[in-house]
């Protein structure tokens, strides 16, 4: 029996403004293309959720536009491919949203079972306006912001997904596909269809009101705040929770990014990852407030890539406190936290993983005097 064909294309630029408080590529300066390709976070997450797959007697046939768009990231990794007969941009030339429409439905009409795409919720925007609903189609994180449905957990997971995929009922179902607007909310914009298999899928983000839950808001960043001393340098993290301890703080959060204010009462806003580990390290008393992404769990790895977790080792585990309102984390299913982050922990040398400082079972303030305790998982595992 022939082997399927599987659709493999890649951003070559997401997840590069992660680190750099950038929250995206969308607007990526022009100078800038080279040094976002260069540093390849796109490409390293693609590959480990297809190598494996690439074998001569694996189920599928990879196949890959040519250049930047996926070909020459499986062939420097080594994973056989077919290359795909489609235009592509000069090696001289930046890829654009466009180019990623066409290679989408260049993929579609070479009859494959399935596209695997590594990026965030731009690129799961431009594959839903080249493809719709035609070709169920598996989204490998790699983004800054990945609040869309069609997501695996991790590069892992979307490798177990595709193969369970493509050795069982190859069911699929319609998706939801999110981004964010202009006013800095995340709405539905369209939608794909993905598989369906044991391996579940992020889900997608949920939104609540500005309005929903303020009160319990208020009331956990004021128990935050009692309990802080005054040499607390405090390190906030994206969202409405932690927007609500900025505003006992006296300032305004950027909710998109971190922000930090310090001792002294000065503020900076939407901070960088070098930046933030200077400050970690400099601070007598840094403690990090983290919320949690409603509907998917995440606490890392989901439009916070400047918490890295160098960043998390100088400030302490001991001096992290999780946020979030009960009805976010009482909706979740299985009722555990997840970290999807790029470090060096796998590279052991032995093939085991070292533990993220945050692993384990962790304590979650939810109210007036209330919290829960939820284990915090890799979302690799």
């Amino acid at each position: 029996m022939a082997p399927l064909g599987v659709g493999v294309l890649l951003n070559p630029i997401a997840g590069f403004g992660g680190t750099l408080a950038l929250h995206g590529t969308d607007r990526l300066p022009e100078g800038r293309f080279d040094e976002a390709v260069a540093a390849g976070r796109a490409e390293r997450r693609l590959i480990r959720a297809v190598e494996g797959l690439g074998r001569p007697d694996a189920a599928a046939e990879l196949l890959a536009p040519p250049g930047l768009l996926g070909g020459r990231a499986l062939s420097t990794a080594g994973i056989a491919h077919r290359v795909l007969d489609a235009p592509v941009p000069s090696p001289r030339e930046r890829t654009r949203r466009t180019d990623t429409i066409a290679a989408a439905r260049a993929l579609r009409d070479a009859g494959v079972c399935c596209i695997v795409f590594a990026g965030g919720d731009g690129t799961a925007t431009d594959i839903a306006e080249a493809i719709g609903t035609d070709v169920p189609v598996i989204g490998v994180p790699s983004g800054v912001k990945m609040h869309s449905e069609v997501f695996a957990r991790s590069p892992e997971a979307a490798g177990r997904l595709l193969s369970q995929f493509l050795h069982g009922s190859r069911e699929s179902a319609i998706v939801e596909v999110l981004d964010v607007g202009p006013d800095d909310r995340t709405g539905v914009v369209a939608e794909l269809r993905a598989p369906r298999a044991r391996e579940p899928l992020q889900g997608a983000k949920s939104s609540a009101r500005p309005q929903d839950g303020a009160a319990a808001r208020r009331t956990i960043a004021r128990e935050l705040i009692a309990a802080s001393g005054d040499a607390t340098t405090w390190v906030l993290g994206p969202g409405t929770t932690t927007g609500a301890l900025a505003a006992e703080l006296g300032f305004a959060a950027t909710l998109r990014g971190v922000d930090v204010r310090h001792p002294s009462g000065d503020i900076e806003l939407d901070v960088d990852e070098a930046r933030l580990y200077e400050i970690a390290r400099d601070a007598a008393e840094p403690h990090l407030v983290l919320g949690v992404v409603g509907g998917q769990g995440f606490l890392l790895g989901r439009g916070n890539q400047e918490i890295s977790t160098r960043v998390i080792g100088r400030i302490g585990a001991d001096r992290v406190s999780i946020v979030a309102a009960e009805e976010k984390i009482g909706g979740l299913f299985p009722p555990v936290l997840l970290i999807d982050v790029d470090d060096d922990r796998r590279a052991t040398g032995d093939g085991d993983r070292r533990p993220h400082p945050l692993e384990g079972y962790r304590r979650v303030c939810t109210g007036a005097r209330q919290s829960s305790v939820m284990r915090v998982i890799d979302a690799a595992a």
